[in-house]
């Protein structure tokens, strides 16, 4: 009787799987949830393509300013179908931009952020150049690469990266470098992942509180993306989301603008409750 009745309080009050979840990377979820755009859910309609697309969340805020949205947490695969916050355009014909050799080679492509409370995510997905580059670092800034700017209080008034602030370099290939006052830099609790088809190639990362130095997320930070294009040998040219000044109010030591030497440059993220 004793077993009967325990066992009944167990199918009673067994938890079910949450809905929401991301899908495995095989697309498997737990039962007796299926896959459907992504995300673990109860229902699913084969045929229905409306039903099974899922609203992004909106990002733009205005000028210099997004907004990253509290999501449940992406899988880091290289696969941007289960990415829940919409995705800004980065392209040469609208966007700052720097040409360092002349010859006007722009990567373009598109870029999204979001949080879940505990860690900082982004996404790209740019159309890269060959040759994409096999530089190691530091020097990964001259393959085809993207540079994520950061500050973690969304304070940076002065030129000089504060100590919470980092230049976080990813390439096509997954090699990393992070860079503060122009030099190398160790960064904790960031993890990211790349795939590179062709000369496409999309990379995600997470950043935990820790690689700010603090001990959660600010409500919001300093934020600026490139996307860079290198050969390997040298770095060509940049296109990046926001330039919050231009000289000779900001520029670096060449004269030019541009956020991996003035922090002045960076936008700013709102990480929504």
């Amino acid at each position: 009787m004793r077993w009967l009745l325990s066992s009944v309080l167990i199918g009673c009050y067994a938890p079910s799987p949450p809905e929401g979840l991301p899908c495995a990377s095989n697309g498997a979820c737990p039962d007796p949830l299926v896959c459907t755009a992504g995300h673990c859910q109860r229902d699913f309609v084969a045929d229905d393509a409306a039903v099974d697309a899922f609203a992004c969340k909106p990002i733009a805020a205005g000028a210099g300013m997004l907004t990253a949205p509290k999501i449940a947490s992406p899988v880091l695969d290289g696969d941007l179908a289960d990415w829940p916050s919409c995705f800004e355009k980065l392209d040469p014909a609208t966007n700052p931009k720097r040409d360092l050799d002349g010859t006007m080679r722009f990567l373009s492509g598109r870029f999204s952020i979001a949080h879940d409370g505990a860690q900082l995510y982004i996404a790209a997905e740019v159309d890269g150049i060959a040759p994409l580059g096999a530089q190691v670092p530091p020097g990964v800034y001259q393959n085809n690469s993207i540079s994520i700017y950061l500050d973690g209080d969304g304070t940076f008034a002065t030129m000089q990266y504060d100590l919470d602030a980092m230049q976080f370099v990813v390439d096509h290939a997954n090699r990393v470098q992070a860079f503060r006052r122009g030099a190398t830099v160790t960064v904790p609790g960031v993890t990211t992942f790349a795939k590179t088809t062709g000369t496409r190639f999309t990379i995600e990362a997470a950043f935990e509180s820790s690689a700010f130095g603090r001990i959660a997320l600010s409500d919001t930070i300093g934020f600026d993306i490139g996307f860079e294009g290198g050969d390997g040998m040298e770095q060509y040219s940049e296109t990046y989301w926001h330039q919050a000044c231009s000289p000779p109010a900001c520029e670096c030591m060449n004269g030019q603008a541009a956020p991996y030497c003035d922090a002045r440059m960076f936008g700013r993220a709102m990480l929504a409750p």
